[in-house]
């Protein structure tokens, strides 16, 4: 599933990105956490990790696995850009190797929502855009090239050997702009019944907005957020889950008859993002491609 979109673009050039659904994952870079910042103590650490991690695998092998959509927060602390999710998550140089080895091993077309988190705004937001531009700027799909980029034949990049299209928060910077070219969802629930009626809501929101603008990326998010009670009981408690993994995998083995449910509101659903991806998911979502 390295190269899967490359893969149906020969059988298909006139493909684009408005005929597939993209397996993407939620906090992408969210799979180990650094603790160098005062949180020593074994149990602080461990509750911390259990209650921040969103994935198993680092976005590397994400990529290789199928996944298509990367959710990455960046943070600029002391002069330096780091991935982060509440806490500092690892340097932005590790990310930027993994993509860079991705692209030099598969090069598959896939797609970063950068969102910009403590310290960064549309004063320097310019700087983390350089840095992102310097390095991959052969490989990355620009608005200012291809501003219909959604209904551009996937063909054109993979001959150009393109495959990074790029959202990111604030203005200053040559990307595609989170506010105009995405709506992305976060239901923000900590109940399944809600999060599932709260996701129906979704789902007509972005079908109507995808009927005013077809250029727009629709990503939703089948997530639930933990509270401190979520945490407390988890931790302390002998129940059925001790971290985010293991108390969101119930709902996302929900996700596949919520989709045959409303399947025809999926037909404007660019992308379909978890926290804790696997494989399971990932190959039925790239299957939706191949079957339908």
């Amino acid at each position: 599933m390295n190269n899967w979109i490359t893969n149906l673009t020969k059988k298909n050039p006139d493909l684009t990105l408005n005929n597939l659904i993209l397996p993407g994952t939620h906090n992408s870079a969210c799979d180990k956490l650094t603790l160098d910042c005062g949180y020593n103590f074994p149990i602080i650490s461990h509750i911390i990790q259990n209650w921040t991690l969103n994935q198993k695998w680092s976005v590397y092998e994400q990529l290789v696995n199928g996944v298509r959509m990367l959710d990455i927060d960046v943070s600029y602390i002391d002069n330096k850009f780091y991935t982060s999710h509440t806490f500092i998550i690892d340097e932005l140089e590790n990310l930027i190797e993994q993509l860079k080895n991705y692209n030099e091993e598969y090069g598959d077309i896939y797609i970063i929502k950068f969102i910009c988190r403590d310290n960064i705004n549309n004063e320097n937001v310019s700087e983390l855009a350089n840095i992102i531009n310097n390095i991959f700027n052969t490989k990355i799909i620009l608005p200012q090239q291809y501003p219909n980029v959604l209904n551009t034949p996937l063909s054109t990049f993979v001959n150009s050997q393109q495959n990074m299209i790029i959202y990111m928060d604030c203005q200053n910077h040559p990307f595609f702009n989170t506010k105009i070219h995405l709506y992305s969802s976060w239901t923000n629930d900590n109940f399944i019944s809600n999060s599932i009626n709260n996701n129906i809501t979704v789902l007509n929101q972005m079908s109507g907005l995808k009927s005013i603008n077809n250029n727009v990326l629709m990503d939703l998010n089948w997530t639930l957020t933990p509270t401190y009670k979520e945490i407390i009981y988890g931790t302390f408690c002998f129940c059925d889950f001790y971290d985010i993994n293991t108390w969101i995998s119930p709902f996302n083995l929900l996700f596949f008859d919520f989709f045959n449910t409303h399947k025809t509101k999926f037909s404007n659903i660019n992308v379909i993002s978890f926290d804790f991806i696997n494989i399971h998911l990932i190959h039925n979502i790239i299957n939706l491609n191949i079957t339908n």
